[in-house]
């Protein structure tokens, strides 16, 4: 569909949409005894700015899911929230155990699998934030709110928030014994169970326990072993304790463990006649955009698999809260957070060992927080903190290499980062009048990281067998890589933000906004020669120029928001795979400031309550983006180029996304059906824009209907019904392959939910 048929199309749907919603209205005036207010959306209450308010009085870019819509929902992880705001993309970019988040709003993000590379989205659940894409794609497991913040975050939530945020909130303890248990059987023999239970221990004591299971055999079959070569189980268990021993205050402790074993990601080789691969080894693609199998859910993989892979998370989150009295309340929160994974993976995707790596990592962060929150109905209300971060992270990683002239070679390398930072912040509303309002909001932040990096001993095999080396290469100064002592860098930066909104009438609001997000310079994770090992790139910085404007009319029965923005992107970081001769691999991953990008678009957000059983929503982004005065050495010849013709990856033009939702008393119990299409516009997978791995438009349905009785309900639900197969992950190593990893396939389940 053409960009002018789309906007016709966008443009007739909204004004089509009024007119239903008018109609309806208008139907329902005539309605005797009907109240009007019963008829209306609900409030969908947001803590967004670190306090509790509602989304329509927040005067920046918000789509949020409460706790009624996710009930209607089998949301798997943080994926699928995605089609709740427009111009998000996330993807799991199959690159390592645990699944690792490649998330992207309004064209700004992060897709790879290293930790050394800080995510420019930032994911925080109950006011956490996770410092790696690994464990990113969170499990829909008691998940009471879901907010996406678009643009940058870079006030309250400080460095590695450019593109924006996700927050996600879960349910309270509570002292009545409440609780849910919902069982899924789906495609793939997948078996999911998960359940959360509340109850009160003591008058000012209360205990939330929840789980979850889920086991699957998963949509890849492996050709090379004869079975389904992605097989996984999860489990994880969490609780939280809630104490209020006086009125003013209130103590939250929780922990949650996680564990998840799988078959290594069966990833995609793809093959240019130029390329390595299909020149020397026959490994061809059979149409330039297809995998060497030619069906992107077959894999002819040699690594191992039944389970061998393995990620493992423990998080403890601890809250304080005082009411200091007057609106004004001291937060403290602590939160601790340790990875443990273990992976080998074929990223040749032969049945040969061309390239597989073994990747054991360990992550480790802590988090302190304290701010004061004044709230009320005065002129003024305020957020004032201070944060500190630390994290360190380690990995041991080993080559597996056979495509470099020997029938094997092994190279190891040992890579510990760690990075410090603190921050304080301050962000404020004043109230002029009670329809004129200024925020004014900023934060100084101070980076520290350290890096060192030590090449291990090569070793050089007669056969493909791992003993016996022919010939061992130790590490030589000046030729490895061989760092006694780490190195370090440090970055401070300002990130303010100022907003001016006027309420026109109670229902509708209008805003100006500029804000600026900041992400942090750092060292390279994975480099092969001892220049890219010890120069830093630098931080990044993006300033949002935004107009939006959110409205409630027909009785509060339609809500309709929108933003037009202009984001200026300064040092752009991207990551590219170059050579490296003279090295193990041949090869190496760097991170380069890509000069400069202009990022602009509109976004509208529509949900209207047609009648008391029906519902619709819906929402559509556009999004320009353009790299401006961008010279570099793109093709790794020592000669920079003119590379502003390249585009912007995981950018795509539009987004949209329409959702409809009735209910219907039948019989004893209510009929629920839920139905979503939601669309992702062409986009490019690469740096370099490998037109084999462009995705082009994809239509994504959704769909379910169930039927519940009291407090049972039985759903029957679909996803991907249109068997959508674009590509989820796309990496291009220069002249010897690429690889690639397809979205899930159609897919059907059942779910027995039963709350109490």
């Amino acid at each position: 569909m053409s960009g002018k048929a789309m906007r016709a199309l966008l443009a007739a749907s909204i004004s089509a949409t009024g007119l239903i919603a008018g109609e309806a209205y208008a139907q329902a005036q005539q309605q005797a005894g009907t109240s009007e207010a019963s008829e209306g959306l609900e409030a969908i209450v947001v803590t967004a700015r670190k306090r509790t308010e509602n989304l329509q009085n927040v005067s920046s870019s918000i789509s949020a899911l409460g706790v009624t819509d996710l009930a209607k929902r089998f949301d798997s992880d943080v994926r699928d929230f995605a089609n709740s705001a427009p111009n998000v993309l996330i993807d799991d970019t199959q690159q390592g155990p645990g699944g690792v988040a490649a998330i992207y709003i309004r064209g700004v993000g992060v897709a790879d699998v290293e930790k050394s590379v800080d995510p420019a989205v930032g994911v925080v659940i109950d006011d956490v934030y996770l410092g790696q894409s690994s464990g990113s794609l969170l499990k829909a497991i008691d998940v009471d709110r879901v907010e996406v913040l678009r643009g940058p975050q870079g006030t309250l939530f400080g460095r590695n928030a450019t593109g924006g945020v996700i927050n996600l909130a879960r349910s309270r303890p509570t002292q009545d014994l409440t609780g849910k248990v919902r069982g899924t059987y789906s495609s793939f023999d997948t078996f999911d169970f998960q359940g959360v239970v509340s109850f009160g221990l003591a008058p000012n004591v209360a205990l939330k326990v929840s789980g979850a299971y889920n086991s699957t055999d998963g949509y890849i079959f492996n050709k090379t072993f004869n079975q389904p070569g992605q097989k996984s189980d999860f489990r994880a268990f969490g609780g939280q304790l809630l104490l209020t021993p006086t009125p003013a205050l209130e103590i939250s402790l929780s922990y949650d463990h996680q564990l998840t074993r799988q078959d290594p990601p069966q990833l995609s080789a793809l093959a240019k006649p130029t390329d390595l691969f299909c020149a020397v080894y026959k490994y061809c693609s059979t149409t330039p955009d297809q995998p060497i199998t030619g069906d992107r859910y077959v894999s002819i993989s040699n690594a191992p698999v039944n389970k061998s892979a393995r990620f493992q998370l423990d998080m403890a989150i601890g809250k304080l809260k005082y009411e200091l009295g007057n609106n004004l309340d001291f937060e403290y929160i602590l939160g601790f957070l340790k990875t443990n994974e273990s992976i080998n993976q074929d990223f040749d995707s032969t049945p040969q060992t061309l390239y597989h790596t073994d990747r054991p990592a360990r992550w480790r962060q802590v988090t302190n927080e304290a701010r004061l929150v004044m709230g009320g109905g005065g002129p003024l209300t305020f957020v004032l903190g201070g944060y500190q971060w630390f994290s360190k992270y380690t990995i041991n990683l080993k080559n597996y290499i056979g495509f470099a002239g020997p029938p094997l070679l092994t190279s190891a390398q040992d890579v510990t980062q760690t990075t410090r930072s603190w921050a304080g912040y301050f962000e404020g509303d004043y109230k002029f009048t009670d329809k004129l309002k200024l925020t004014v909001g900023g934060r100084y932040t101070h980076d520290s990281k350290t890096t060192q990096v030590n090449d291990k001993t090569i070793f050089i095999y007669g056969t493909l067998e791992e003993k016996n080396p022919i010939v061992t290469l130790p590490p030589v100064a000046g030729v490895n890589i061989v760092m006694p002592t780490p190195i370090q860098a440090s970055w401070s930066k300002f990130t303010p933000k100022v907003s001016l909104s006027y309420n026109w009438t109670p229902a509708v609001m209008t805003y100006a906004l500029w804000s600026r997000g900041y992400r942090g310079g750092g060292f390279n994770g994975r480099p092969a020669t001892i220049g890219a090992a010890t120069t830093p790139y630098n931080p990044e910085t993006l300033d949002n120029y935004e107009l939006g404007f959110k409205t409630q009319f027909f009785n509060d029965r339609v809500r309709l928001n929108g933003a037009f923005y202009m984001m200026k992107y300064k040092d752009m970081q991207q990551d590219l795979d170059v050579p490296a001769p003279g090295t193990s691999t041949g090869r190496e991953n760097r991170t380069i400031n890509a000069s400069k990008a202009d990022l602009k678009g509109i976004e509208l957000d529509l949900t209207a309550r047609i009648t008391s059983n029906f519902t619709i929503g819906g929402n559509v982004g556009y999004l320009d983006s353009k790299y401006k005065d961008f010279f570099g050495d793109i093709y790794s010849t020592g000669t920079p180029v003119d590379a502003t013709f390249l585009r912007i990856r995981r950018a795509p033009r539009w987004t949209w996304d329409a959702r409809a939702s009735y209910e219907q008393e039948v019989g004893p119990g209510t009929v629920m059906a839920n139905a979503e299409l939601h669309m992702i516009g062409e986009h490019d997978l690469t740096f370099l824009n490998n037109p084999n791995l462009r995705n082009k438009a994809q239509y994504l349905l959704d769909a379910s209907i169930s039927y519940k009785i009291n407090k049972t309900m039985i759903s029957v639900f679909g996803k991907n019904l249109g068997n959508e197969d674009g590509y989820t992950i796309g990496y291009d190593v220069q002249n010897v392959w690429s690889y690639g990893a397809a979205r899930p396939p159609r897919s059907w389940g059942v779910a027995v939910t039963q709350n109490f």
